[in-house]
């Protein structure tokens, strides 16, 4: 394979990952949707916690730092509370 290969392979997993990104902000909308209808609190820490640490779990299997699993879901929730509010 050449370098352009990689870097075409690289274009198109960047692709895939926004747009799961996309899908998972469109859940995100029908929970704050719920949420609101139902009285509940946007924040939900033993939850966020719960993700965190699935994160670490997912990333250490995977053999990567699972310290970067936790940052990668900290962003998706900060994204996630954004967008709920």
């Amino acid at each position: 394979m050449e370098l352009k290969d990689y870097r075409a392979e690289i274009d198109r997993l960047n692709t895939e990952i926004v747009d799961a990104v996309s899908r998972r902000m469109n859940v995100v909308e029908e929970i704050g949707s719920y949420k609101e209808k139902n009285g509940l609190e946007v924040k939900d820490n033993g939850r966020e916690e719960k993700v965190k640490q699935q994160f670490e779990k997912l990333f250490e299997k995977e053999d990567l730092p699972k310290d970067k699993g936790r940052e990668l879901a900290e962003l998706l929730i900060a994204m996630a509370v954004d967008r709920q509010r």
